[in-house]
């Protein structure tokens, strides 16, 4: 290793090419006035930031079309299906509650009592 340290210390490694410091300056100054110059975009690329933007947008469209119609159908069946019930129960049933009925404090209160279980009682004893 010593060898090759030795070799490199003195020397440096990196040299220049014949002339290139001579025409630097001109090289140089061409690519500025190339870069001056403005290029023409192609339509393509002046709408393509927007085209991200309208893709986010309609595949966001898409899925709410393609999941909002299966949630209505999904709550119309079972409203469909809440309504079955209640026209099935209230078929056997008498209608209880009508505009007239209107107890006193005094009613329910014997209402209850009459219909009361002596078991009933002796839970509201202990507690």
């Amino acid at each position: 290793m010593e060898n090759f340290d030795d070799k490199y210390k003195k020397r440096n490694p990196f040299t220049v090419p014949e002339g290139y410091f001579e025409g630097l300056t001109g090289r140089i100054m061409d690519r500025l006035e190339e870069q001056r110059k403005p290029r023409k975009m192609k339509f393509l690329q002046r709408i393509k930031p927007y085209l991200g933007l309208v893709a986010i947008f309609l595949l966001a469209l898409l899925v709410i079309q393609a999941i909002y119609p299966l949630t209505l159908d999904k709550e119309r069946s079972l409203q469909k299906e809440r309504e079955s019930q209640v026209a099935l129960s209230s078929e056997g049933e008498e209608d209880i509650f009508d505009s007239g009925f209107n107890p006193t404090s005094e009613e329910i209160i014997e209402y209850l009592a009459s219909e009361v279980d002596s078991y009933e009682l002796i839970y509201a004893e202990n507690y």
